[in-house]
């Protein structure tokens, strides 16, 4: 608790949680910086949700019991709070980003503005991306999640607890308690099948702040022997550093690891509470304490200035002297907002912020409807793409293409006719079996099956490798699509079935994605995939007459249309074509697999398709290949299937 919050609730200042607060910053920042290797930084923010609960629930817990809490007191203070530095800092990102994002990026700049104004920011990267997506390096607001799952928190807390205090005073701790669990488990239960929705949605994260509101009541008894809070307050902050610096992100992701950071800043705090500790002692040092002082208006400046510095910079990752220079900026942006902007709002009845309470609300609405009107204005005139030439606006739209099909995916055949391709009717049919990559094929293989008037069929699900047996982890439905699909081609018997995937994915096992044999558990894709390839081939192919295998893509560089549209607008490097060496180790297991089927199955390698002795292209006669790093564009589709059509010509397999 800051001292200038200690009045209000007639408690006492602990210095040692703004040293924990500095800790929670630190590790955030640090990890986005890449400094220090933290594999775990991102958990700076649970270490925040413990701390907001405890204080915040002590403060009202406190005024409750004296008879002093109202509603309007108590979100008069939130608005002081966190509404000043916010608005500065949306302001700031927004003006900076008109010279830097481009359109696409300015437009979603603007939804991420009004839904951060409104705290639904969390819901809306749910929605939209994730965390450690890639996309979301683009997103210089994306950690305002936090602040949408903690204010929609404190949207309930006063209520709920006004309400039990009223008709059950005792039971508050056992409340809290109950909806701590409920919370926990439904966090762990939901975390394999959708661990995007743990991490953003506040019902998943409630019972890390409901920790904190136990504390926060005083519901959990003291530890009276000072030897026992030493002991404690050691092992936990050992805990904390252990997940800070190893805590590696990944699906399972919170789930029950981040009861490791949550229960370790929880025993901390209930350890200054008791009487403290050396370790309380020790974070009382006083520059602990000041950077846990700044550490909001640090949280809140450190991300839009990362990302826009590496956006500039075509996303190259920025050199050791260029993240120095940027992270002391970030501090003296972080000191001055907290000295110029946080203190003289946050408190009332003096200075510069004596102003009443009707006003706090008049202004901050205001306010914030001005920096709506300024996002609305972003995303109506879809980034404003007058300021950049039109061939720069024009690859910026490559990146975000309307995906012909896209509606088809996790779609079984025959389930909606929409998802047909080629000729309605046509006496011969054609299946489409695969992941992302097969969706991406769609419009070329659409075009040249109407080309021979032959029906076609899609069954394509994301991060879903066309294999019998394996499972995806971060696909809990693949596994049941895929048995749905042979379901269908038993039935149907189609005179043809292409399969189609980014097999360098699914046949290594750093390609991504870690599969499971079904029937036997086993794991490493080296060593799962040849036996499913197999096993997949030998079981349709008693009831198809042609089993097509199409290898995978090149691929380009990551981001691509993005790195060609900064090229030509901030004359940055154009990216280099990808080397022909890299496509062929990363698609070496592939090829080993498919050799033995060499009789049962017509496979056809791209490679020759877009590759010289060297190198392999992503422009094909001023035709971009690539939506992304490797998913083909409707261009490159076409181009790819028209190449297909030529390589069975030879093959003297013709359509």
């Amino acid at each position: 608790m800051r001292s200038d919050e200690v009045g209000s609730a007639g408690l006492t200042y602990r210095p040692d949680i703004d040293g924990l607060r500095a800790i929670a910053v630190l590790s955030v920042v640090f990890y986005h910086f890449g400094i220090g290797g933290l594999k775990g930084g991102f958990v700076g923010v649970d270490v925040f949700f413990v701390i907001s609960g405890y204080l915040i629930t002590a403060i009202i817990h406190s005024e409750i019991k004296r008879g002093e809490f109202t509603l309007g007191r108590f979100y008069e203070r939130r608005a002081r709070r966190i509404f000043p530095a916010l608005f500065v800092v949306l302001l700031a990102t927004m003006i900076a980003s008109l010279w830097i994002l481009l359109p696409s990026d300015l437009a979603w700049l603007g939804k991420a503005s009004i839904a951060t104004i409104l705290f639904v920011s969390n819901v809306l990267y749910l929605l939209k991306s994730g965390y450690f997506d890639a996309n979301s390096d683009f997103n210089p607001l994306l950690h305002t999640w936090s602040l949408g799952v903690e204010e929609q928190f404190y949207l309930g807390l006063p209520l709920m607890m006004l309400l039990v205090g009223r008709f059950w005073a005792r039971g508050l701790g056992k409340v809290f308690a109950i909806c701590a669990l409920v919370s926990f488990i439904a966090c762990v239960v939901v975390q394999p099948l959708n661990f995007k929705a743990t991490f953003f949605l506040s019902p998943f994260r409630a019972w890390e702040l409901l920790l904190g509101s136990l504390l926060g009541i005083g519901a959990i008894p003291s530890i009276k022997y000072a030897a026992a809070r030493n002991g404690i307050a050691i092992v936990a902050l050992c805990s904390l550093v252990g997940a800070v610096a190893l805590m590696g992100e990944g699906i399972d992701f919170p789930g029950w690891k981040v009861a490791i950071p949550v229960l370790a800043t929880a025993l901390l705090l209930h350890v200054g509470a008791s009487g403290g500790s050396r370790v309380s002692a020790a974070l009382s040092w006083k520059p602990l304490v000041f950077i846990g002082l700044i550490s909001y208006s640090l949280y809140l400046w450190h991300w839009p200035l990362l990302v826009l510095a590496k956006y500039r910079a075509g996303m190259e990752p920025l050199s050791s002297a260029a993240s120095l220079v940027l992270l002391v900026v970030t501090f003296l942006l972080a000191v001055a907002s907290y000295y110029l902007v946080e203190r003289p709002f946050r408190k009332s009845g003096r200075g510069s912020a004596n102003i009443t309470q009707p006003k706090v609300f008049l202004t901050s609405i205001l306010a914030g409807a001005a920096l709506v009107a300024i996002g609305l204005s972003l995303v109506s005139e879809n980034g404003f793409p007058v300021r950049v030439a039109g061939v720069v606006a024009e690859l910026d739209r490559a990146r975000s293409a309307e995906i012909p099909f896209a509606k088809c995916h996790r779609v079984l055949p025959g389930k909606d006719t929409d998802c047909g391709i080629g000729t309605y009717g046509g006496q011969k049919r054609a299946l489409i079996w695969g992941d992302s990559h097969a969706l991406a094929w769609a419009p070329g293989l659409d075009e040249a099956l109407k080309a021979h008037q032959w029906a076609g069929a899609l069954a394509v699900e994301h991060a879903c490798a066309p294999l019998i047996g394996l499972s995806n982890p971060r696909n809990r439905k693949c596994s049941g699509f895929n048995d749905g699909v042979v379901d269908w081609i038993e039935a149907n018997r189609p005179d043809r079935v292409y399969l189609i995937a980014h097999w360098p994915a699914w046949s290594n096992s750093e390609g991504g994605y870690d599969l499971v044999d079904t029937a036997s558990g086993s794991t490493g894709n080296e060593h799962i995939f040849a036996p499913a390839l197999g096993r997949t081939i030998e079981g349709i192919r008693p009831y198809v007459k042609e089993i097509v295998v199409v290898g995978p893509t090149p691929g380009a560089v990551d981001a691509l249309p993005y790195k060609l549209a900064m090229a030509r607008w901030k004359r940055l490097a154009v990216p280099d074509e990808a080397p022909i060496q890299l496509y062929r180790d990363i698609s070496e297991n592939f090829w080993r697999a498919v050799q033995p089927y060499a009789a049962d199955v017509v496979a056809f390698n791209p490679e020759s398709w877009f590759c010289n002795l060297e190198h392999c292209r992503y422009i094909d006669d001023g035709r971009l290949l690539y939506r992304d790093s490797d998913h083909l564009s409707v261009a490159g589709a076409l181009f790819a299937a028209s190449q297909l059509e030529k390589a069975r010509v030879v093959a003297g397999n013709p359509q």
